[in-house]
């Protein structure tokens, strides 16, 4: 389908129509122009003056060439699809021209409803108009009914019946007059939104916001509903198969045929499933996410830039000794200007947003898109062989940590009780030797083996040579309850703002009081820590560790203080207190064990200690049901591949099955779920072990 130009519209003889598509956008939609000989359509008159002033010139042009009414209908009405119709004149200027909303959407706009309209999130003014016709309800069912309506000046009748799609599936159906036999097919569709319609004029279906419901910063939005949405896309499927419709119209970006429609919304309703209890998209949400990009962004950049500069340094030190070989296979680890090409385009996406030109949903949108491609060209496992491995897994961690929260959950966080004091000593231990064995450039067998020996010493940077650091622990503290290595990240960074600050000696100390335990950085230097953006991303990195922060200064020293709850009290439990317990059960010939709580470094032991024990026993045939389980660690996963290999190779099974969506997203994320056996639920597990 062309853009901006008048075609025949699939199926109906003598209609055409007028497509005005726009790059993917939050503040406006397509537009879709529909010419019949005895009326005009226009679906979502979209949200920007310059397409309002397009679409009116074609009506103009068409109600010049043959006087008719024309039939304005929103897909749903979030503003990016109706913002024009209720703020630009030239829409009142309109002779017979009449509204179409589903009957909650036209309640949301006469009550100026700024959530359910997302004028909250892009910041606009709800507006007025007026509507003629309220779609679908009452009752929504497969109740029959006709009603007289006064179109514009003429009698027709609406009916509203029940379309049959196959599979003892039906969705409510509202029809309009168009042409001759052809008619405007209003389709209910929500989850989305609770107002959100389908139309099919033909052999078209225009499908709003249906492609979109389950992208992040979308789910989650005010009226979004997992449930509705799962039982919309299965009607859609089904309508799509039927195969009477040929093509497909988004709201956003560019047609598409039937079969790739239903493709993508397959895909979809898997991905649906998993969005259980997602965060709410609101302006807070907007905010603190936009926040965070910045924060993010400005230390991945740093990292990134750290990592390549290291990468050419040691090339160039290694064509300088003549190993051009390897100094090649350095320059290709990364593709540096692409990496700063990234990170450019967002600095400049930046400076736009603080100059208020832009939204904190579009800064949390592009740096959405900017991480999933950093992630793409870094490949930390090829890095980590040759640079500090602490250095390239905080930029992975970084990169997931926000692709996580941008689509509406909380990173993973890998609580256990941890010994504090070990904990920051691994860290002051791993900052005072550096990552290579001495004897490895002496002990070479060949000249490779010593090129690349070589090569990760060169690239072995301490940028903390010049501090003095001195720790003094405090004995015999409880075990904090946190995330290890989250922990680790966090100290590190207030180890590089300290070094790099210009401070010449650092004072760390570990020490408890009542429920909780504390280490304290002190050093002579008031302004390493007084940026803003430092602090904050200090402040949400402890956060994720399970800690809290806080940073004071005088004119002669900066403190921080970093606090953790101790493991095993009662408030633990919020943070995610480490809480697997496991039922085991005998049925059908088979175990039924049920593991419950987190399983994670903590817990994971117990769970491989109550299988082992299992396996011994006899059984051979396990069922493991995770609808209990909250939270699963790669320890977790080890204790179950490990279940599964002995199991194999003694002939017998182990299926997983009722996961949550969190848990499942961890298999899928992992490959794991190409190793297991998984089902929906316990029966089906059952089954497919047999009697």
């Amino acid at each position: 389908m062309e853009n901006q130009v008048w075609q025949p519209l699939p199926g109906v003889e003598g209609v055409s129509i007028y497509p005005f598509l726009r790059k993917v956008d939050i503040i406006s939609s397509n537009s879709y122009l529909v010419a019949a000989p005895g009326l005009i359509v226009l679906v979502d008159p979209g949200g920007l003056p310059g397409q309002a002033d397009a679409l009116l010139r074609e009506i103009g042009t068409l109600i010049t060439e043959k006087p008719r009414p024309v039939l304005v209908c929103l897909t749903h009405v979030h503003l990016d699809h109706c913002h024009q119709l209720l703020h630009h004149p030239g829409f009142r200027a309109i002779p017979r021209m009449l509204v179409a909303v589903q009957e909650s959407g036209a309640r949301a706009l006469e009550a100026h409803d700024r959530a359910a309209t997302i004028a909250d999130l892009i910041r606009q003014e709800v507006g007025t108009t007026r509507i003629d016709i309220r779609l679908l309800p009452p009752g929504m069912g497969g109740e029959h009914r006709d009603e007289l309506l006064n179109f514009a000046g003429t009698s027709v009748i609406t009916c509203l019946d029940s379309l049959p799609l196959g599979g003892g599936l039906t969705m409510p159906r509202q029809t309009l007059p168009l042409e001759g036999d052809a008619a405007i097919e209003f389709l209910p569709a929500p989850g989305h939104s609770p107002d959100s319609i389908c139309i099919r004029i033909g052999e078209t279906l225009f499908l709003g916001d249906l492609l979109f419901s389950t992208a992040p910063g979308v789910a989650g939005l005010k009226g979004w509903d997992q449930k509705a949405l799962l039982s919309t896309l299965d009607r859609v499927i089904a309508l799509l198969q039927k195969g009477c419709i040929t093509l497909c119209l988004p709201g956003h970006g560019r047609p598409l045929d039937a079969a790739t429609t239903v493709r993508t919304l397959q895909a979809m309703k898997k991905e649906a499933s998993r969005l259980e209890g997602i965060e709410s998209v609101n302006p807070e949400w907007a905010k603190d996410t936009a926040a965070y990009a910045g924060e993010l962004m400005g230390e991945v950049d740093r990292l990134f830039t750290v990592i390549a500069g290291r990468l050419v340094y040691v090339a160039h030190v290694l064509d300088e000794l003549e190993e051009a070989g390897e100094a090649e296979r350095f320059r290709g680890m990364i593709d540096s200007d692409l990496v700063d090409e990234l990170l450019s385009d967002f600095n400049r996406f930046s400076l736009d947003f603080h100059s208020g030109q832009l939204l904190d949903i579009h800064l949390a949108l592009k740096a959405n898109q900017i991480s999933q491609k950093l992630e793409r060209v870094f490949r930390g496992e090829v890095l980590g062989s040759v640079l500090d491995l602490s250095l390239v897994s905080r930029v992975g961690r970084l990169l997931e940590d926000y692709t996580v929260t941008f689509r509406g959950f909380r990173p993973r966080i890998d609580l256990a009780a941890t010994d504090l004091s070990a904990a920051v000593g691994g860290v002051v231990a791993a900052v005072s030797c550096p990552p290579y064995e001495e004897d490895g450039i002496t002990e070479a067998r060949t000249e490779e083996e010593f090129a690349r020996a070589l090569a990760v010493r060169i690239a072995y940077v301490n940028p903390f040579e010049h501090l003095d650091i001195e720790f003094s622990p405090g004995g015999n503290l409880p075990p904090a309850m946190m995330d290890r290595e989250r922990f680790g990240d966090m100290l590190l960074y207030l180890l590089e703002k300290v070094s790099v600050g210009g401070a010449r000696s650092l004072h760390i100390a570990t020490g408890g009081v009542k429920d909780r335990v504390w280490v304290k950085l002190q050093f002579p230097v008031s302004s390493a820590l007084m940026e803003e953006n430092v602090r904050r991303f200090a402040i949400r990195s402890c956060s994720l560790s399970n800690g809290a922060c806080s940073v004071s200064s005088t004119r002669e020293n900066t403190t921080v203080l970093i606090e953790y709850p101790v493991a095993g009290q009662g408030q633990d439990a919020a943070m995610g207190e480490v809480t697997s317990g496991t039922e085991a059960a005998i049925s059908k010939g088979h175990l039924l064990i049920v593991p419950s709580g987190r399983i994670d470094g903590a817990s994971a032991p117990v769970l491989e200690g109550d299988i082992s024990r299992a396996i011994d026993q006899g059984n051979r045939r396990i069922v493991m049901n995770l609808s209990s389980v909250d939270y699963m660690s790669s320890a977790g996963l080890r204790v179950l591949l490990a279940a599964m290999k002995r199991l194999k190779k003694e002939n017998g099974n182990l299926v997983l099955c009722a996961m949550k969506p969190f848990v499942q997203e961890v298999f899928d994320l992992t490959g794991f779920s190409r190793i297991f056996t998984i089902c929906e639920s316990e029966e089906e597990a059952t089954r497919l072990l047999g009697p």
